[in-house]
């Protein structure tokens, strides 16, 4: 059986931990938590398709699409999830991505819950 993974990129330590200890519990799923894109990026690399459930990314819509891991996580199979004030800005005006939900901060086990039942993962292959 492959090993899922969630995947976390936010700068904040002790939420990005949370955030992933609550993935963990919901999912059974690995964290992988970096502090940016770039090292996104870089501990991804060798996931197979259908290997990452989900990518909470703290951007907003319109720099996800400017950057490679936008398009990488999707092909890899795995939800985006936004986060930080700009992604709820985009979202509370219509303005980000319809396909890629936003989680508010601040946010408890309960409200990732919430957006995992409404959002689960576009991949569910290869587990």
């Amino acid at each position: 059986m492959m090993s899922r993974y969630c995947l976390v990129v936010l700068q904040t330590p002790l939420v990005a931990q949370d955030l992933a200890l609550t993935l963990a519990d919901l999912t059974g799923a690995i964290p992988i938590l970096a502090e940016r894109i770039e090292d996104a990026m870089e501990k991804l690399a060798d996931l197979r398709p259908g290997a990452l459930l989900y990518a909470f990314v703290h951007s907003d819509a319109a720099a996800l699409r400017e950057s490679p891991l936008g398009s990488f996580v999707e092909r890899l199979g795995a939800r985006l999830v936004l986060l930080g004030h700009a992604a709820e800005m985009e979202a509370a005006t219509g303005a980000g991505h319809d396909n890629w939900p936003v989680l508010a901060l601040p946010f408890g086990p309960a409200q990732v819950a919430e957006l995992l039942d409404r959002c689960p993962p576009l991949s569910t292959e290869g587990g």
